[in-house]
């Protein structure tokens, strides 16, 4: 699939998702931080909770730990701009001197663990196909070989949400 494909179909899928009363990118990096809750209160009304295309780059990449403090409205909110993120990774990192998310891990680590399980709970069945899509396209990119943890870790994810998916 190409990359504006799959940016395309990501947008689509994720279109009216709204964060709601979720944690969002910013309250979620206070959590990482262990913030008492007063600052967690600030951290929350810093949160984009309309528009998750309106997350900046540079807002994902300082706040990459995310991924792993996101509640099942945070994930669903804020996964598609990091999917896009990481599919237009190496311009925008060039560009912007930006670090890397770990999107891949934060979608095929522990994903029978209950914590995970709720995290994505919310995900409908064209959200879900988009994170099947994004593996492959991630898998597309490597060097198939068995002994690559990366690329076991990217077949054992589309099996894990291939199987969730009902396919």
């Amino acid at each position: 699939m190409l990359k504006t494909d799959l940016i395309n179909k990501i947008k689509l899928a994720f279109k009216d998702v709204r964060l709601e009363n979720g944690i969002g990118l910013w309250e979620a990096q206070g959590l990482d931080d262990y913030a008492d809750d007063e600052t967690l209160k600030s951290l929350r009304t810093r949160d984009e909770r309309i528009n998750w295309e309106n997350l900046s780059y540079q807002d994902l990449a300082y706040c990459e730990s995310s991924l792993a403090f996101f509640d099942a409205k945070g994930m669903r909110f804020c996964l598609p701009q990091f999917l896009i993120f990481d599919i237009l990774e190496a311009k925008i990192l060039k560009e912007q001197n930006l670090s890397s998310p770990e999107v891949v891990f934060a979608l095929t680590n522990d994903l029978h663990s209950e914590c995970q399980l709720n995290r994505f709970s919310l995900f409908n069945t064209k959200q879900m196909e988009c994170v099947i899509s994004f593996l492959h396209y991630k898998l597309a990119i490597i060097e198939e070989d068995e002994e690559n943890y990366f690329y076991k870790q990217l077949k054992d994810g589309i099996t894990f949400w291939s199987d969730k998916l009902g396919n």
